[in-house]
């Protein structure tokens, strides 16, 4: 089982497959092995790495205050690189992997080839009342996390009866969760505020939005106006996680972008 120790911590992680790194950061609640189909697909050409973030699946403990933990959680995935003597990726985010995503690409812009991010969001409201609103709703999910996952399955079974295949990750992800550290998670996404940030971030990038999510939508086309080279792409018939509940469109838009940057690598080389 192959683990780093970075950070004074422990994180799991796999790697497969040769080419370009391409960083999977898995969601909240979730961990490495949400990127299974994605793992299989691409690490014949590309050379694939998932972990388990700090707090999560087979990882280490999260002790972190929570206005620490994504600035923490993100420098462990630098230090990984290093170990792994990687000097880039490219880092695809889901949901709260998309926001360590955003945080990469813009604090440490030199490790990062390109920028995915899907069913995530960002933050740019000053207004301090809205601020004060989203901590307070923050802190009230706490029962969220703590309520036996058999309280919560049913209502998952009957969201994701259409996608088998994503429900059975989460039914997995919610009976191994790591409550206290999940909360603390969920905290730390109020402190969340990037409108700067995605403005001055000039990497290729690719935004991809399950159409079923609601606000999600709104929240994807947001943050793909904000980040100045990005792409959009929807994602028909899904809900997050789309790399999961549409697999297949989600690999080949993800393959159509690597592809992009390859070429582009080979130009550069070239030139």
């Amino acid at each position: 089982m192959p683990v780093a120790h970075v950070n004074g911590t422990s994180l799991y992680y796999e790697i497969q497959g040769r080419g370009m790194p391409v960083f999977f950061i898995h969601g909240h609640g979730m961990t490495h092995a949400m990127f299974k189909p994605q793992l299989d697909y691409f690490a014949g050409q590309y050379k694939v790495i998932t972990c388990d973030l700090r707090g999560n699946g087979r990882s280490g403990r999260l002790t972190e205050p929570r206005q620490e933990i994504i600035d923490t959680q993100c420098a462990d995935l630098i230090v990984l690189l290093n170990q792994l003597q990687l000097r880039e990726a490219v880092f695809v985010g889901i949901s709260y992997g998309g926001l360590l995503a955003q945080h990469i690409a813009y604090a440490y812009p030199n490790r990062v080839r390109g920028l995915v991010v899907a069913d995530s969001f960002y933050r740019d409201d000053p207004s301090a009342v809205v601020r004060a609103l989203q901590a307070a709703a923050a802190y009230c999910s706490w029962l969220t996390y703590y309520a036996p996952s058999d309280w919560i399955l049913p209502t998952v079974r009957l969201s994701y009866r259409r996608w088998e295949q994503a429900y059975r990750v989460i039914r997995s992800s919610l009976l191994e969760k790591r409550p206290g550290e999940l909360y603390k998670q969920r905290l730390a996404m109020t402190g969340v505020n990037y409108g700067r940030e995605l403005r001055e971030i000039r990497h290729p990038a690719l935004c991809l939005a399950s159409v079923d999510s609601g606000p999600n939508v709104l929240y994807m086309k947001e943050l793909a106006a904000m980040l100045p080279h990005a792409q959009l792409e929807l994602l028909p018939d899904s809900l997050p996680p789309g790399n999961l509940c549409q697999p297949e469109l989600f690999n080949r838009l993800l393959r159509q972008f690597l592809d992009s940057l390859a070429v582009q690598r080979e130009q550069q080389a070239g030139g």
